[in-house]
C-alpha cells in the first residue's frame, strides 16, 4: 500500500520544484527591483535544481563591512533574513516555497559600486521563527 503513495510524493515536490523555478523567473523578470536608499535585487536565478540565487543590491557604503555583513554565522544568516522580511509578498512567496522544496537560497550581497561581494548560504531551517 505505501509503495502506491510513492510516486504521488514524488509528483508533489516536482510540482513545487517547478513552482519555484517559475517563481523565480517571474522575480527575475521584474528585475532590478529598487526600494529605495541603494537598496534592492539585481537578479534572480535557479542553478540548476539545486538552489536559488539572489544577486542583493546593497549601499555603497556597506562595502567596507563586507567581512561582518557577509558571513554564514547564525547571527548574520538572521539578520539578513529579518532585513529581508520587510520587502513583502514577494520575498516572502519565494522564502515559502524554499522552505517546501528544501533548497537552498543563496544571497549574492553586491554594493552598489563596488566590485566586493560576498555570499551567505540559507537553508530552509534558517527561516524557521
Amino acid at each position: 500500500m505505501i509503495l502506491w503513495f510513492l510516486p504521488l510524493l514524488g509528483q508533489a515536490q516536482d510540482d513545487t520544484d517547478v513552482a519555484l523555478e517559475e517563481y523565480v523567473e517571474k522575480l527575475n523578470d521584474m528585475c532590478p527591483i529598487d526600494y529605495g536608499g541603494e537598496w534592492g535585487f539585481n537578479s534572480f536565478t535557479m542553478v540548476g535544481n539545486s538552489y536559488a540565487l539572489v544577486d542583493l543590491k546593497l549601499p555603497a557604503n556597506l562595502s567596507m563591512f563586507l567581512s561582518s555583513f557577509g558571513t554564514n554565522e547564525d547571527n548574520v544568516k538572521r539578520m539578513w533574513i529579518n532585513q529581508l522580511s520587510q520587502y513583502g509578498d514577494q520575498w516572502n512567496n519565494l522564502i515559502d516555497l524554499i522552505k517546501d522544496t528544501g533548497k537552498r537560497l543563496i544571497l549574492n550581497l553586491h554594493p552598489v559600486g563596488s566590485s566586493k561581494t560576498a555570499l551567505i548560504t540559507l537553508l530552509p531551517t534558517d527561516f524557521k521563527k
